[in-house]
């Protein structure tokens, strides 16, 4: 019998006010992420991944409220106490944010926060908690550590800033890293180090990873699945080498051809998706990516299409597998059909 899921996200739904009313940033999400495996959420900016990532954690901003279920290692998150997903959080689940500037506190030096993470949720005597700190700053990769130590965060740059979000993240060894687009505001070749990193982390440590990002390339290069989200919706999903082979939603194969590969002529454009993703507020009727879908058909602005089940662990929510020469899919979660 197959280990039940590390973290099991089941019909998430993530709504906040709006002076029109309640809106839903994350409609019906669904995934799984088992223990020491890279699943990567990925879509535009506003389609819902972030949003999502923080419902997770319980960090949603004031007026958010979640819906459905989170399980982690079997346990409810949704609805638990705040102490209780304090005391999950950084030592059952981790995150690392997008912006590390804006994470560690100006006023405290790299070795203060990174001991005061470690004494959090393991007490231990303050030389001993800096003298681990130093360990994992070695480990991450940060140049001179016991010098970093002194330091205070404006005073790194920014991959050596990023380097102690995942030391911070790995001092009590969790289960499970969320990573919300870590390289966005770094060069290529600190990018390139820091999903290196990150490899290794999961290598060496067994942690799992849940990748936020908007690249997929990035998806490429670091994932065993993917969730396609958009507008916050799922939209496909599956493992990464059968997407990237062969998409079956509209909108994952846009995201694919915009990715410019060594044998794309340098004068071609990139082939941007036209237009951009509707705020919540402003979700089309039907299918929510219908304005922007090259194969957009009638039914399309009028029904949104359910969650088709393609087989070979592989899902896409596209009016197109109702074809009749579509083959056959099985519903998802209760929202799905047999296709043709």
């Amino acid at each position: 019998m197959p280990s039940p899921p590390l973290l099991e996200v089941n019909d998430l739904y993530v709504r906040f006010p709006s002076p029109a009313g309640p809106v839903d940033a994350v409609a019906g999400v669904s995934f799984t992420v088992s223990a020491g495996e890279t699943v990567a959420v990925v879509g535009e900016s506003g389609s819902g991944k972030s949003v999502m990532s923080l419902a997770v954690l319980g960090l949603l901003a004031p007026g958010g409220s979640a819906a459905g279920s989170v399980l982690l290692r079997g346990e409810e998150l949704v609805g638990a106490d705040a102490e209780r997903l304090r005391r999950l959080r950084g030592a059952d689940i981790a995150m690392i944010f997008q912006n590390p500037m804006s994470s560690l506190d100006p006023l405290f030096t790299i070795g203060d926060q990174v001991a005061e993470a470690l004494r959090a949720h393991r007490p231990m005597p303050r030389r001993a908690a800096r003298t681990r700190a130093v360990e994992l700053l070695r480990e991450v990769g940060l140049p001179d550590p016991e010098r970093r130590m002194r330091a205070y965060p404006h005073e790194l740059s920014g991959g050596q800033q990023q380097r102690v979000m995942v030391a911070i993240a790995l001092t009590c060894e969790p289960a499970l890293i969320i990573a919300d687009e870590p390289t966005t505001a770094l060069d290529v070749t600190v990018e390139a180090q820091i999903l290196d990193l990150l490899r290794r982390m999961r290598r060496d440590h067994g942690t799992a990873l849940l990748l936020i990002t908007h690249d997929m390339a990035v998806v490429a290069e670091m994932a065993d699945r993917v969730v396609v989200m958009y507008a916050g919706r799922v939209v496909e999903h599956g493992p990464v080498a059968e997407v990237l082979r062969a998409p079956r939603n509209p909108y994952t194969q846009a995201l694919i051809a915009s990715i410019p590969t060594p044998a794309t002529p340098r004068d071609r454009p990139m082939a941007a998706i036209p237009g951009s993703v509707p705020t919540p507020a402003a979700a089309p009727p039907g299918c929510r990516f219908h304005p922007r879908c090259p194969s957009a058909q009638d039914r399309c602005a009028e029904e949104e299409p359910p969650l088709y089940d393609l087989g070979a662990r592989r899902a896409s929510r596209c009016w197109l597998h109702d074809a009749p020469w579509a083959g056959s899919a099985a519903a998802v979660g209760g929202e799905v059909r047999r296709a043709g």
